[in-house]
């Protein structure tokens, strides 16, 4: 599937969408670009039904090292929604991005990943 980023500048804020589907029982990963500093305003992960998985993760991929990404969420086994709404600012480096993985959901079960953000000017 293609990654889709859609930006919106309603309000004078850039906010950015970056969304992906996956194809039938297919792990889907999405990586938000680095680059630009940005602030993150919500990840929503959606499955086409109740998927037998582990569990979506949402982390803080580090531009530092590998050895520093940092998990800021991890999802509940079979959810068929996973969302992150931040209850602080969390602010992106240029050189870091956030990574949202859902697991494949088993059988015919496509899943969708959204992630939110708003650029720092």
């Amino acid at each position: 599937m293609a990654i889709a980023t859609y930006t919106s500048s309603t309000l004078n804020r850039a906010i950015q969408r970056h969304s992906d589907a996956s194809a039938a029982d297919t792990l889907l990963a999405l990586t938000t670009p680095t680059g630009r500093a940005v602030k993150l305003i919500f990840v929503a992960v959606k499955y086409s039904a109740a998927p037998t998985q582990a569990g979506v993760t949402v982390e803080l991929d580090s531009g530092i090292s590998a050895a520093y990404d940092t998990v800021l969420l991890t999802g509940s086994a079979n959810a068929q929604s996973t969302v992150l709404i931040p209850t602080r600012d969390v602010i992106i480096a240029d050189t870091d991005a956030i990574r949202v993985t859902a697991p494949a959901g088993g059988a015919v079960i496509t899943s969708q990943i959204s992630i939110y953000t708003e650029a720092i000017e």
